[in-house]
């Protein structure tokens, strides 16, 4: 259970309140309203109702409580909102304060406060606030000052001043010209605090400073296991069982948005507003169908559940139901000892606990230590098998052992079984792969040792462990972990609260600290300015626009063009809007053939034989890298694959169809030379094989499949060459390549088996 709070608040509305506007933007008033509201955002949101809270304001035009009804002498006092848990009517109260029109004695506020306080928590077990807003512009009886002082340390009180324009030594600022009464009241304030155990005067801009970051709010820890840590078995060697009792605390647990609930908006729209809840109940009925198709519903006690075993159901009913859970007892029980350098850091699965000795056993206190030490000093990982409560299904975890000068503990994180890890298989980024098995160590898909230097160089000049925000200040780390916050979830809470008091308004924007938090520094992008100029050249990093007009069919050459427009430093690194304060907006075009290509070619990385003229066209189209040769080489194995394992004739009009396509773009693409090799060799393979594939060559001569010539494309080939290339014997010097059976996929030649 949450700790019990109560909280009240006192504003100051007088009038030097909201007639003069203060150097950090706003009236008094405003400064005052909008620290209140962000205080109580978060409490509404929470929901507590051991939250509870009150508003008091100074300088109203009425009077409103209950020490003024009985004894009179506290006018102008008004308490807008009793001691009860916050809710939103209270927000809407603060955004539409109103001003008042006389000046009160906020210390006579304050006495009020003390009293409400003192009536409401009684004895009991409170965490009490009061927190004074006022620019100190009022006169003050100070008369009472040592009865409140007493009173406010006995019921052990916490009291904060925020003052409006009040002298600041951290922010460097000084009131000029300030009234004799405010310089007496701010020192009355000063002295107040000083003599309260627990009280602190702030100023109102270092208060919304603070209140800017976002509010988290405190977990109280609560163990999500209390038992026992075992090592050995207990029954059969008793002599060497140790047993410690362990309390465990969630470290991490994943935060998330507000939730939402189903809004009725038949009853927004309803006439009736009497009793309105807006509130969408959910209900589910179970229906099948009878011999004459018609829906009979199914009682919810009826029902069983049942598990599908290809396609049959196997229905279980409730009694059985049992046989499936694995009878345990709550536990946690040490397995092994394992290196810490022989542990993968990818088998973690969860959130991160912290085991600690049962609390006030000095004997648990001291064993877990000993275990504790033991691990650090061997640099090692004990892993365990825990069950949470009884006959829950076991799981794996490890302890890794943390010793500091504050503490030592063990950490606890849930690890992968079996059943658990995926392996991927990816291929190497140090080398490139070729199709017949090859490492090459040389190619253009790999970094030079140049691009290795300056990408090392790049990423040293963005640490941002040493930061200087400004010439003459000390370097401190930027986004450092427990200052980074979830932008979702702040966001949600502000514009939640936003959208109760202003239904009507647009959505605000996000506050300059999320939005710190993913743009890079200015000093860091003037700072990396030339290199990354550098990395842009050697990298070869261009934009590819598509030109209106022409076809939609690009050759990789294009890329080549001095036409093409090179990206700057300012579009590289820039997140501000580019054009009248938008960022231009590409064609749906070029959106939709981007997204296709990309769909398309980031899966497609070798022709298949199920379908390889797709496979090789798509590879050919290929915008973000150059596989035209890449598709060449493998479209030619292809070709040969099907020559030489086809059963009579039954794969040569695929041959031949690749064939077709696999000339007119070696044509298109400058690839002559490759293709017309190619050709050679197959026309020596047909001949040469045993047994001979006299057919399919007969088939290439009646399609005209024959070598490209130079009038075609850049080729060292006549036509009266090509001509006769096809009326030729073969020439039995020809080298062909031809592709082994284990290189084909087994689901291609699954796939060939069903056509």
């Amino acid at each position: 259970m949450a700790d019990k709070k109560c909280t009240i608040y006192i504003i100051d509305v007088g009038p030097t309140m909201w007639q003069k506007q203060r150097k950090f933007g706003g009236t008094g008033l405003d400064l005052a309203k909008k620290a209140v509201l962000t205080m109580l955002e978060a409490k509404v949101i929470a929901g507590l109702k051991s939250d509870v809270t009150s508003l008091i304001i100074v300088g109203s035009d009425e009077t409103k409580n209950y020490m003024n009804d009985e004894s009179g002498g506290y006018e102008n006092i008004s308490v807008l909102y009793p001691i009860e848990q916050p809710k939103l009517p209270i927000l809407r109260t603060i955004d539409e304060l109103s001003q008042g029109n006389f000046h009160a004695d906020v210390f006579d506020a304050l006495i009020l406060a003390l009293g409400m306080i003192t009536a409401h928590c009684r004895n009991l077990k409170y965490k009490k606030n009061i927190y004074l807003l006022t620019d100190g512009e009022s006169d003050i009886n100070k008369a009472d000052f040592n009865t409140v002082v007493q009173q406010i340390n006995s019921s052990n009180i916490e009291l904060n001043i925020l003052g409006v324009d009040f002298n600041d030594e951290e922010l460097g600022f000084v009131e000029e010209n300030k009234s004799k009464i405010k310089e007496e009241n701010e020192k009355f304030f000063h002295d107040l605090t000083k003599s309260c155990q627990q009280a602190t005067v702030f100023s109102m801009e270092e208060t919304l400073r603070q209140l800017s970051k976002p509010y988290i709010r405190p977990v109280r820890p609560t163990p999500v296991y209390k038992g026992t840590l075992t090592l050995g078995d207990a029954e059969n060697n008793p002599q060497t069982f140790l047993m410690i009792s362990i309390e465990m605390y969630n470290r991490t647990t994943k935060a998330k948005p507000t939730n939402t609930k189903k809004y009725s908006s038949v009853a927004e729209a309803s006439a009736n507003n009497d009793k309105k809840t807006f509130e969408v109940n959910i209900s589910k009925s179970f229906y099948v169908s009878n011999l004459n198709n018609e829906a009979v519903e199914v009682p919810l006690d009826e029902l069983n559940k049942a598990y599908l075993l290809g396609k049959t159901y196997v229905p279980v009913d409730e009694l059985n139901e049992g046989i499936f859970n694995l009878s345990t007892k709550d536990s946690m029980q040490i397995i092994c000892f394992l290196k810490a350098s022989e542990f993968p850091r990818k088998y973690f699965m969860s959130n991160v606990a912290a085991i600690l000795p049962q609390k006030g056993s000095s004997i648990m206190a001291q064993r877990l230590s000993a275990l504790i030490h033991g691990l650090f000093e061997k640099d090692s990982y004990a892993m365990v098998r825990y069950v949470r409560k009884s006959n829950d299904a076991p799981k794996l975890g490890i302890l890794i052992p943390y010793i500091s000068a504050q503490k030592e503990c063990l950490y606890f994180t849930r690890i992968a079984f079996k059943e658990d890890y995926r392996k991927l298989t990816f291929p190497p980024l140090d080398r490139v792969i070729s199709k017949c098995g090859n490492n090459l160590t040389n190619h253009p898909y790999l970094p030079t040792d140049e691009m290795l230097d300056k990408m090392g160089k790049f990423i040293e000049n963005m640490d941002i462990k040493s930061i200087k925000y400004q010439k003459d200040s000390d370097p401190k780390e930027h986004l450092k972990v427990k200052e980074c916050f979830n932008p979702t979830i702040h966001m949600t809470k502000k514009v939640i609260c936003h959208r109760a008091l202003h239904p009507d308004q647009p959505i605000p924007p996000p506050d300059p600290e999320m939005i710190a938090q993913t743009k890079l520094l200015p000093q860091l992008i003037e700072k990396n300015k030339e290199l990354v100029n550098e990395l842009r050249e050697i990298l070869k990093i261009k934009q590819v626009i598509k030109e209106k007009g022409k076809a939609s069919k690009r050759k990789f050459a294009d890329a080549n063009r001095p036409t093409a427009q090179i990206l700057s430093l300012d579009e590289l690194l820039s997140t501000e809007p580019q054009e009248n304060g938008k960022r231009p907006r590409p064609d749906n075009d070029i959106i939709s053939d981007t997204l296709s290509t990309i769909s398309q070619s980031e899966i497609v990385r070798e022709v298949g034989t199920v379908d390889p003229v797709k496979n090789f066209k798509i590879m050919i189209s290929n915008h973000s890298k150059d596989m035209i040769t890449t598709a060449v080489e493998q479209m030619s194995q292809v070709i040969l694959h099907f020559v030489k394992t086809s059963f009579g004739e039954g794969l040569y009009k695929k041959a031949i169809e690749c064939m077709v396509v696999l000339r007119q773009t070696c044509a298109q693409e400058d690839e002559s030379t490759r293709f017309n090799d190619f050709l050679k060799g197959l026309k020596s393979l047909c001949f040469d094989s045993q047994p001979p594939k006299i057919n399919f060559w007969e088939m290439v001569v009646k399609e005209r499949i024959t070598l490209i010539s130079s009038e075609e494309a850049n080729s060292a080939t006549s036509s009266q060459e090509a001509e006769e290339f096809l009326q030729e014997a073969p020439d039995k010097k020809t080298n062909i390549s031809i592709m082994n059976e284990d290189e084909v996929a087994t689901d291609d030649l699954f796939d060939l088996m069903d056509d």
